[in-house]
């Protein structure tokens, strides 16, 4: 059974008063079933708020993912202005140095210089 705060002392008269009001039938249902009383009203307004608030939600996240939305490739490359043509091997190529002789705009590499190691002061030597 289940125990809803204190149980209040009615006299005879007051109780049959009592008993015929809505919260008294309701008092007198509750006790005989528990669940159908009390447990599905709740569970039943848990489910119909959830419903209801279910378009709420759905503008939520549709919010959220128009602020956080990934673009595409292509999309950020049509976002640039003033922008030259994209090809991505040529542009690989180009920075490694090995499409010099293939573009009529390309600048020349830096070929023109030779590896030469730094003398070192007599204390950074590595001493064996």
């Amino acid at each position: 059974m289940v125990y809803l705060g204190n149980t209040i002392f009615r006299g005879k008269k007051e109780q049959e008063a009592y008993d015929k009001t809505f919260a008294g039938r309701y008092q007198k249902r509750l006790r005989a079933n528990h669940f159908l009383y009390f447990g599905l009203p709740f569970m039943l307004s848990i489910v119909a708020g959830s419903i209801y608030l279910q378009k709420f939600t759905s503008i939520k996240w549709e919010r959220f993912d128009d602020k956080y939305r990934q673009l595409g490739e292509d999309e950020m490359l049509n976002l640039i202005e003033n922008k030259r043509p994209v090809d991505k091997k040529n542009d690989y190529y180009r920075l490694q140095g090995l499409l010099t002789d293939h573009l009529e705009k390309e600048v020349k590499s830096n070929d023109d210089y030779e590896i030469v190691r730094v003398k070192r002061k007599k204390e950074d030597e590595p001493v064996w």
